[in-house]
């Protein structure tokens, strides 16, 4: 099965005032298929010069500059720009040291940065299996790498639907391949490694 690739990008500003200043400055997520189940993360550090407008760092700043990335995870990273894959949802501690190769003593270190790796979900209320286009798939998706496992039952206790995917997409229809009757339906989402769980109602509709 193919999993979700969620991609994050953080920034570090490097302040000559006070060491290293570590802030975000902005967090894009999206997927890709990949083979393995992980979060991957760029890190990147900026440095502000006599009250300039922030600078990244490059490559070639490596001739001066040593740089030594903590992902806290147990693994480190040298370059100015890092991608790092974590394999494991939660909270870990970045931080990065710059060190001046022409002036050991100018030794710059980050704040410490918290990476947080949830999944979030998106579950609608409602949805209208009309087959007119328009709403017809009742959606759960989540922006992590976890397969969900939901279960919808009818107001009786009855299986109406039972699936496991990273994505979930429910077209109305029992397992039988009949129409489900139009009403309230409850459902249980839980997520492959049950770090997360959700319960709720469903509206089910359909146009005259």
């Amino acid at each position: 099965m193919d999993n979700y690739l969620r991609t994050l990008t953080l920034f570090f500003f490097l302040s000559p005032v006070s060491l290293l200043n570590a802030q975000i400055e902005y967090v894009s997520a999206g997927y890709q298929v990949d083979g393995i189940s992980s979060y991957l993360v760029t890190f990147t550090a900026y440095f502000h010069e006599d009250g300039g407008p922030p600078v990244r760092f490059g490559m070639d700043d490596t001739l001066r500059y040593i740089f030594e990335w903590d992902f806290g995870d147990g693994n480190t990273g040298h370059r100015p720009v890092e991608m790092h894959r974590y394999s494991i949802m939660g909270t870990y501690n970045v931080t990065v040291t710059v060190t001046d190769r022409n002036d050991p003593l100018q030794i710059f270190v980050s704040d410490v940065m918290p990476v947080s790796l949830e999944d979030v979900f998106e579950v609608p209320n409602v949805f209208t299996p009309d087959g007119d286009g328009i709403n017809d798939y009742f959606i759960v998706r989540s922006d992590g790498v976890t397969p969900l496992s939901i279960t919808v039952f009818d107001r009786t206790g009855n299986i109406v639907y039972k699936h496991t995917s990273p994505v979930i997409s429910w077209d109305g229809r029992n397992p039988s391949g009949t129409r489900v009757s139009p009403g309230v339906y409850y459902y249980i989402i839980t997520s492959q490694e049950d770090t997360y769980n959700k319960t709720g109602f469903v509206h089910v509709f359909y146009g005259r």
